[in-house]
């Protein structure tokens, strides 16, 4: 008897080899019907996903897939399978039987019975869990882009860092060996527990600036998280906007200067007109919704152009200065202002004070300008004098009629001006207040 095994037919060999191929490859090799169902699968897939064929056969590749990700690829799948058409490099991640899981790159093709319906696809899926050149060159790219990027674990531990990550942490580039943020930024790690926290519960993480070595950054933390939602770790953008900061600065003192140019009359520094007449207009309503009294002094510095004429412009400037810093000294009201309101006319804005208050008050300024005994020739008293107007807003007299607040101060200043053109009139040197009534 011949104990020989009977060749196999060439038929038969050539199947078995063709078997051999699909169950003996790194690709898992698969179709599926038309509703997306299994209806063959290599032997490959136990090694994928840990289920042999027959678990697979009847199910679709959505039923290995997380829930979130089965919809992804479902919605993805389902545009392929509408156009009938061949596709490749479709990635999705599958839950293996153990609960790893895999990531897997799908192409397929379609195919079509007789009648040239749509009656399933063929195709492979490739397991590119492990690094591949497409990671390699995305890994290169985060690597060297300018901007520092980390990634920690709850711990605080470095998952990652790139090479301005690392010149950021150690200011000379060297490669950081296992390392923790927590260690080298102790005094921020409070600000990413926050962020874990935050992204616990869902909330969106605000970005943060912080200053780190005398450089100032832009801190963007993005939650990371696996495959079952869970934030395992942070992805953190360190972008320096130190000398986006400093032109900041620059400008906002560039704006404070040009502020207070609006605001202040170059040669004396008091307020300027522009300035006080939203002042008054402030103190005005002020007044009105609070009952209380308001007075201003219009004062003006006599035979002023005689003096600048005989004197010299210079000397004018001068004797500006010399009875603006006068006034400003001699006004002891807390909330008064005093602006130069044109020319040689300046303006005293005396907040709650009353006509016999106000009167006082320029009584006091008229006699300190007196008292510098500036000498000036062509005034008929031999050295310089002001004259003042005085006008108030009373409470009982005026705000009893509704009229609008910018007319009150507009009312008011004019009353001031046609009492300082009395003062004028009558010999200068002294002080007119006007009427109680400016309305």
């Amino acid at each position: 008897m011949n104990d020989k095994k009977k060749p196999l037919p060439l038929q038969d060999v050539d199947v078995q080899h063709l078997y051999d191929l699909l169950n003996q490859n790194s690709d898992w090799v698969w179709e599926v019907d038309a509703q997306g169902r299994y209806t063959w699968a290599s032997d490959v897939v136990t090694s994928l996903l840990g289920y042999p064929p027959g678990e697979v056969i009847g199910k679709t590749p959505f039923d290995f897939m997380p829930p979130g990700e089965a919809e992804r690829v479902g919605r993805a799948f389902m545009e392929i399978v509408q156009e009938k058409r061949a596709f490749s490099g479709l990635v999705n991640r599958n839950r293996r039987a153990d609960g790893r899981i895999v990531v897997l790159e799908t192409s397929g093709v379609p195919l079509f019975d007789e009648h040239g319906e749509l009656r399933g696809y063929r195709g492979v899926d490739r397991n590119i869990s492990t690094l591949g050149e497409r990671v390699l060159q995305l890994e290169t790219i985060y690597d060297t882009t300018p901007v520092a990027l980390c990634m920690i674990d709850r711990s605080g531990r470095l998952v990652m860092s790139n090479k301005a990550m690392n010149h950021l942490l150690t200011h000379d580039g060297h490669e950081l060996t296992e390392s923790y943020l927590s260690q080298h930024m102790p005094e921020f790690w409070h600000l990413f527990e926050e962020d874990f926290a935050l992204a616990d519960m869902g909330e969106a993480i605000p970005r943060r600036e912080m200053i780190w070595h005398d450089r100032c950054y832009d801190a963007q933390s993005i939650a990371v998280t696996d495959a079952s939602s869970n934030v395992v770790g942070l992805s953190i953008t360190w972008v320096d906007i130190t000398a986006r900061r400093q032109a900041e600065q620059k400008l906002a003192g560039a704006n404070q200067v040009l502020q207070r140019h609006a605001q202040h009359d170059h040669l004396t520094g008091l307020f300027n007109r522009r300035y006080m007449d939203e002042c008054l207009l402030t103190e005005v309503t002020r007044s009105y919704h609070g009952h209380f009294p308001l007075s201003i002094c219009l004062v003006d510095i006599d035979f002023f152009k005689l003096y600048n004429d005989s004197q010299g412009h210079q000397a004018g400037d001068e004797c500006l200065q010399i009875v603006a810093k006068a006034l400003v000294t001699s006004l002891v009201h807390p909330d008064a202002n005093v602006s130069r309101y044109g020319g040689e006319e300046f303006l005293a804005i005396l907040p709650d004070t009353n006509k016999s208050a106000a009167l006082s008050i320029a009584e006091r300024l008229r006699k300190q300008i007196n008292a510098l005994k500036l000498p000036h020739a062509a005034s008929p008293m031999g050295f310089l004098t002001i004259s003042i107007g005085v006008a108030t807003l009373d409470c009982e007299s005026i705000f009893s009629e509704d009229k609008p607040q910018h007319m009150i101060a507009s009312a008011l200043i004019g009353k001031a001006d046609t009492a300082l053109y009395a003062a004028k009139k009558q010999g200068r040197n002294r002080v007119v207040v006007a009427d109680m009534n400016v309305a």
